[in-house]
């Protein structure tokens, strides 16, 4: 007999039987799997009950900037009714300095940041918007490393960071997220907040393939932490990602935001009705999925990541396409390396 209530959690875990934790034996029998799994995530996300902007996104520039080898946009996208959301968007200069436009579509990549002081962190500004001064930490300014290698990157504020927060909380520090009021009140209408930021990057998708500088067939994904979450969500969802980096976040449920702490914005109710972590990563398959993470990351310990990527790898030898699944499990903690993943997007999003 136990006081301790983790030990009933335990037991709830082991009575569990995911509807869709299976590996489908043909072809049909893969294609209801998908259908079946996209439809129950996407209801224990809410999605349905998010109300979509009736005049459309609406793209507003407020700013422009030319940082030497790139541009910097600042847009504003009206998402949904009393919703908007700030996007940054990095474009690359071409031969002779020219800008990609409709006879030059480049591949692009949608960039998610996870927690801290929101967007400016992942494109090389302090919290404040001023130039960086100090250690990138650990987004490492991926998305200046994206377009460094040639990609029209679009990096939104995630809702719950940065700009994107309460007015509460943007009287506190700059990292001070919004995440627990936020999910809190959503979780009220049948919404949580996976399910929300996964529509403001479903709205982002809308917006990239309406560029006549972005190529739609080659848009790729790349989040770290909360935002690896949206990037495995996103990409699971709608097939118009073409290529995936996760950082920070592939592990199972069990071995990650169960055992150990995490923000709430991790947790959605009714989730394991349904599938385990490596089950909803599974249908990104058999586009091409690149899993990275650190081999002492404390919160997705490495023990969690091998064992999803194992289960994720059976899904791409189910279908015939293992060779567009890789890892890269480096010697670091929580952070992003890039050393394998942004020439692993070149290939895979340039490629004929």
């Amino acid at each position: 007999m136990h006081t301790d209530p983790s030990f009933f959690l335990e037991l709830l875990y082991k009575r569990q039987k995911p509807a869709f934790s299976y590996l489908p034996d043909n072809d049909d029998a893969w294609r209801g799997w998908a259908a079946g799994l996209k439809k129950a995530v996407s209801d224990q996300l809410g999605l349905d009950r998010i109300p979509a902007s009736p005049d459309g996104l609406q793209p507003g520039k407020m700013e422009s900037v030319d940082c030497g080898s790139y541009i910097r946009e600042l847009y504003t996208l009206q998402i949904a009714p009393e919703l908007v959301s700030l996007v940054y968007v990095l474009i690359p200069k071409l031969e002779n300095n020219q800008l990609p436009d409709q006879n030059t579509k480049v591949p692009a990549v949608l960039a998610c940041h996870g927690h801290g002081y929101g967007v400016r962190d992942i494109v090389g500004l302090e919290s404040d918007g001023s130039p960086r001064k100090g250690d990138s930490g650990y987004h490492k300014d991926f998305a200046l490393s994206l377009v460094r290698h040639g990609f029209i990157v679009v990096a939104p504020e995630i809702i719950g960071f940065g700009q994107a927060r309460r007015e509460q909380e943007m009287k506190g520090e700059p990292g001070e997220s919004s995440c627990f009021p936020l999910s809190a009140g959503l979780m009220m209408f049948g919404v949580n907040m996976a399910g929300l930021r996964v529509f403001q990057a479903q709205r982002l998708l809308d917006y990239m393939v309406s560029r006549p500088d972005i190529n739609a067939d080659r848009i790729g994904c790349m989040g770290i932490s909360g935002g690896g979450l949206v990037a495995a969500f996103t990409s699971a969802l709608d097939d118009r990602v073409a290529a995936t980096v996760i950082s920070g976040y592939v592990n199972t449920f069990k071995d990650s935001i169960l055992s150990v702490h995490h923000c709430i914005d991790n947790y959605i109710p009714g989730i394991l009705r349904y599938c385990e972590m490596p089950d909803l990563v599974r249908l990104i398959a058999p586009r091409p999925l690149l899993i990275e993470s650190g081999l002492e990351d404390p919160i997705f310990p490495i023990q969690g990541t091998k064992k999803a990527a194992e289960d994720i790898l059976a899904m791409y030898q189910f279908l015939h396409a293992p060779q567009c699944l890789e890892t890269d499990f480096f010697a670091g903690e929580h952070q992003i390396h890039g050393e394998k993943a942004y020439p692993w997007l070149q290939r895979w999003l340039t490629k004929e």
